[in-house]
C-alpha cells in the first residue's frame, strides 16, 4: 500500500511539473508511448485514472450521536471496451484514514457493465452497482448484486452553433433524461431489506462552459414515495475541470447525497462540506 501511494504521488508531481502534459500535448495514449496495442483490443479500448479524493461523511451512531468522518485516500478506475461502446467499469477505493469512526458500509469497489454512448441522440443502458462491496467479507457479494441499478438514458445536445451560451466550439450543454430500476433496496447500512422494485426518474445536465470547465446537476423523482430513503437526493450538483485526453490532471467536486428541495423534508444532514473533492490523473491505452 505504501509503495502504491508513493507511486501515485510521484505521478501527480510529474504531471503538475510538466504543466499537465505527461507526454507531448497529452493527446498520446499508452499505446502510442509503448508503440503497442494491448491484447488485440486496439487504441482507445482501455481507459482509467488514479484519483486522490476527500469527503466528509456525516452520520448518527448507535447512541444517536452525530459523527463526522473524513474519508480520504485513492480511487483506481478502469474501463475496458469489449464491443463498440459496451464497457466494463471497475472502481477500487484505498482509504488512508482508518479512524475508529469509519462507517463499516463504505465500499471498497463499484462496478458496472453497459453501453455508454456520449454521442448526440443515442441511448445508454446497463447495470451499475454502488453497494457496500467490501473485501473483508462483511457483506455478501451476491446479495449486493440484487441491489444494483438497471438504467437507461438518452443523450441530447442542448446548444446549436448560434446559441448565445456557446462561447466557442468547446461549449456545449449535455442533457440526459434517465430511468433507474432497483430490484431490492436496503437501509443505509446495506443490511436490512426495506423494499422491492424501486424506480427513479430523472435528468442530468452538464454545461461545458469553456474548454475543460464545466458545471453539472441532476434532478430525481421517486414515483413510489415510500421507496425514497433519507439519503436519496432530490438533486445533485458539481463542477470541475475535465480533459478526456490521456495523461491529464483533472479536478472536480460533486455532492450526491441527501440534497432536498426547500419544500421537502430534509432527513439527513448534508451541506457543501459533505461533497467530494477529487484530483485525478487519467490514461488511455
Amino acid at each position: 500500500m505504501k509503495k502504491l501511494t508513493i507511486i501515485t504521488i510521484l505521478l501527480f508531481s510529474i504531471q503538475i511539473s510538466n504543466g499537465q502534459n505527461f507526454f507531448g500535448e497529452g493527446s498520446s495514449t499508452m499505446s502510442d508511448v509503448l508503440n503497442s496495442d494491448c491484447c488485440l483490443l486496439g487504441q482507445y479500448k482501455i481507459m482509467g485514472s488514479v484519483t486522490g479524493f476527500f469527503n466528509k461523511t456525516t452520520y448518527l451512531d448507535s447512541q444517536k450521536n452525530e459523527i463526522n468522518y473524513n474519508r480520504y485516500g485513492f480511487n483506481y478506475n478502469l474501463t475496458a471496451k469489449f464491443y463498440k461502446e459496451f464497457q466494463i467499469r471497475l472502481s477500487f477505493f484505498s482509504d488512508l484514514n482508518q479512524d475508529k469512526t469509519k462507517p463499516k458500509w463504505l465500499s471498497n469497489m463499484y462496478y458496472s457493465i453497459g453501453n455508454y454512448n456520449w454521442r448526440k441522440n443515442t441511448f445508454s443502458y446497463g447495470y451499475e452497482n454502488y453497494q457496500p462491496n467490501r473485501f473483508d467479507g462483511s457483506y455478501n457479494f451476491f446479495d449486493n448484486m440484487k441491489r444494483g441499478f438497471f438504467f437507461t438514458s438518452y443523450s441530447i445536445y442542448g446548444l446549436n452553433d448560434m446559441s448565445k451560451l456557446k462561447l466557442d466550439e468547446t461549449s456545449q450543454i449535455y442533457i440526459s433524461p434517465f430511468i433507474r430500476y432497483q430490484f431490492e433496496y436496503t437501509d443505509r447500512f446495506g443490511e436490512e431489506i426495506l423494499g422491492y422494485n424501486k424506480t427513479i426518474l430523472g435528468a442530468s445536465v452538464r454545461y461545458v462552459v469553456w474548454k475543460n470547465l464545466y458545471v453539472e446537476g441532476s434532478v430525481f423523482y421517486y414515483p413510489t414515495k415510500a421507496s425514497k430513503m433519507p439519503w436519496d437526493p432530490d438533486f445533485t450538483y458539481g463542477f470541475g475541470l475535465f480533459n478526456w485526453q490521456s495523461f491529464k490532471l483533472n479536478f472536480s467536486y460533486g455532492n450526491w447525497i441527501a440534497n432536498r428541495f426547500p419544500w421537502n423534508k430534509k432527513e439527513m444532514k448534508n451541506d457543501f462540506t459533505n461533497g467530494e473533492f477529487k484530483a485525478s490523473f487519467s490514461f488511455i491505452w
